[in-house]
């Protein structure tokens, strides 16, 4: 799995992301997500179907709880 250093950090320290990173157009990978019943989700349950992702690890941050606010 190809890791990407340096690219993010958490609370000031650098994070590894694995996987390559995608631009806009390209395919997402194959993925297993929690839906809202915290319950396993694959990639094929939205075949053929647009599918918009929006990614707050943890509402109790200023920064997630911002980005969902200015979502909804």
């Amino acid at each position: 799995m190809q890791e990407r250093k340096g690219i993010i950090t958490f609370q000031g320290n650098p994070l590894t992301l694995l996987g390559p990173g995608l631009k806009v157009g390209d395919k997402a990978p194959g993925f297993t997500l929690l839906n809202n019943q915290l319950q396993p989700v694959t990639q094929a349950a939205y075949q053929g179907k647009t599918l918009l992702l929006s990614v707050a690890p943890s509402l109790d941050t200023p920064v997630c709880a911002i980005q969902t606010k200015k979502f909804n």
